[in-house]
């Protein structure tokens, strides 16, 4: 069986940069078991109903402005698989989940390629989007990740977004906010535990509010909850930048890993 993997993506410009969350990314992938192919969502790829990713022609997607020149340039192979992508498609609908390729969509956005490109150097394996389903409740999202569990002794599933993502409160600071370090380490506890109701309940807070003010950056973690076999999961990366992004990761069923 592969881990389950949800990451806190960051500014796409973190891959240019040294910091502890991109050391840490780059030596987690020595501990990853190499999958057959792997199942992704991204905080930046939502459609009302589920859909998949076109898998003709795959390119990146440099959705973001205002960053360096070389973020622009950037290369990373990545592309997704016919065959796999049927076969997923085929999957989902068999346990009643409906889904459709996007035939607009064969780009992979920076929640992907970014997030990816820290773990794995030179990807060789095919990698399939999914997107996130607004019409999905919370719990719908984690029923989803539990339909997705009977693939992972192929696949790795990796959820990209944030675990605190108040970009209108941010500050160039090392100052923690207090209320985006207490949100994140309650949600350590919780991811810990393995706790669901705990999980479903802070999402219904005050606070999850004032570190979510919009909830696609969070809305990936309930879905890589789900994909874990006993929903316990440990953090192999912590770091806050501009005073409330946390970049806070972590890996679920540690028979994934190789140590």
């Amino acid at each position: 069986m592969n881990s389950s993997l949800f990451i806190s993506h960051g500014a796409p410009n973190i891959i240019l940069k040294n910091s502890l969350s991109k050391t840490n990314f780059e030596n987690f992938s020595k501990r990853v078991k190499k999958p057959q192919y792997i199942i992704i969502f991204s905080a930046h790829y939502l459609t009302k109903t589920l859909k998949v990713i076109n898998y003709e022609k795959n390119s990146l997607l440099y959705d973001f402005y205002g960053f360096e020149k070389e973020l622009y340039e950037f290369k990373y192979e990545i592309k997704s698989d016919k065959e796999k992508t049927l076969n997923l498609i085929t999957y989902l609908k068999k346990r009643g989940i409906e889904v459709s390729i996007d035939k607009d969509k064969s780009t992979y956005d920076h929640g992907v390629w970014t997030a990816l490109s820290m773990i794995y150097e030179k990807l060789n394996v095919p990698v399939i989007q999914l997107s996130i389903p607004t019409s999905y409740s919370y719990k719908q999202l984690i029923n989803l990740g539990e339909t997705l569990q009977g693939l992972k002794e192929e696949a790795l599933i990796v959820g990209s977004g944030g675990t605190t993502h108040n970009l209108f409160d941010m500050q160039n600071s090392t100052m923690i906010k207090k209320y985006a370090k207490n949100f994140n380490n309650e949600l350590i506890n919780i991811v810990n535990k393995g706790k669901e109701n705990q999980l479903l309940a802070l999402s219904k807070t005050p606070s999850f509010k004032q570190n979510h003010p919009s909830d696609e950056h969070f809305l990936p973690l309930f879905i890589i909850f789900g994909s874990a076999k006993d929903k316990k999961g440990v953090s192999f990366n912590s770091e806050f930048f501009y005073s409330n992004i946390s970049m806070e990761s972590f890996y679920f069923d540690k028979e994934g890993l190789l140590c």
